[in-house]
């Protein structure tokens, strides 16, 4: 936490890479990999992790998270960064590399509201058996709400904002769950699931993948970029890829 212009602000990120937990064949939890925090009071951490590999069931070659919270320019901004490398699950999903990156940069001025940036994000070379995927995604998602000024309302209180990511939204829930993926397209080879969302797609014997997943509430905004729900002989869940940044002062 530190004071500037008579505001206190608290800083907040988390990020991991790989977690989870396995139900069937047997009952264990995935060993979270490159678990990081950052102090209230800002600064900077980073973990890392190599050769991580899991019961034949998920493997990387390298993990690293970094997390920090400075006053740059004046303004409290805070920036969470999650990789996986040479992600393997169970020989079907792999993925060169995985990264998912948030940066929030606060306004010193009411409703103190941040610009988020998920400039660095991105998902190379995601393969599904012999299928070969491109993912589009949408960096500017909430940049564009407001052009390069701080926004007046967050994006979970904003209506129409909502209703654009979600036909379901409900803004008096404080929840809303979208996507930075805007699109999946198969660039070569033959895809062996179907698509059932533009970020979600089901593979025979294995399960389904939710590509890029955007939590936000009121004041946090949280990115899981591969998240896998195990339905097969073996059945589970795990994640790869993930943080979440908020913060905020009085």
């Amino acid at each position: 936490m530190s004071l500037r212009n008579g505001r206190t602000h608290y800083f907040h990120a988390e990020a991991t890479a790989i977690g989870g937990f396995i139900e069937r064949p047997f009952v264990m939890d995935i060993p979270v990999q490159s678990a990081n925090s950052l102090s209230p009071s800002g600064g900077s951490n980073d973990a890392s992790t190599a050769n991580f590999v899991f019961q034949d069931i998920i493997s990387a070659a390298s993990t690293s998270t970094r997390v920090e919270g400075h006053y740059v320019a004046g303004l409290p901004t805070t920036r969470m960064r999650a990789v996986v490398e040479g992600l393997n699950v169970l020989n079907r999903v792999r993925v060169d590399e995985l990264t998912a990156y948030i940066s929030t940069e606060h306004s010193n001025q009411e409703p103190f509201l941040p610009r988020v940036d998920f400039g660095r994000t991105s998902i190379r070379d995601l393969r599904v058996d012999d299928a070969i995927l491109e993912v589009q995604l949408d960096l500017d998602l909430l940049n564009n709400r407001n052009g390069d000024r701080f926004p007046k309302v967050a994006p979970v209180f904003d209506k129409k904002f909502g209703n654009k990511v979600d036909p379901s939204f409900d803004k008096d829930r404080g929840f809303l769950r979208c996507s930075l993926a805007k699109k999946i397209k198969v660039t070569r080879g033959k895809f062996p699931g179907d698509f059932v969302a533009p970020n979600v797609f089901e593979i025979p014997n294995f399960g389904r993948v939710h590509v890029a997943e955007l939590l936000l509430t009121g004041d946090s905004y949280e990115l899981i970029m591969l998240r896998f729900e195990l339905g097969c002989p073996t059945q589970g869940s795990t994640s790869a890829s993930s943080g979440k940044v908020n913060g905020g002062g009085h």
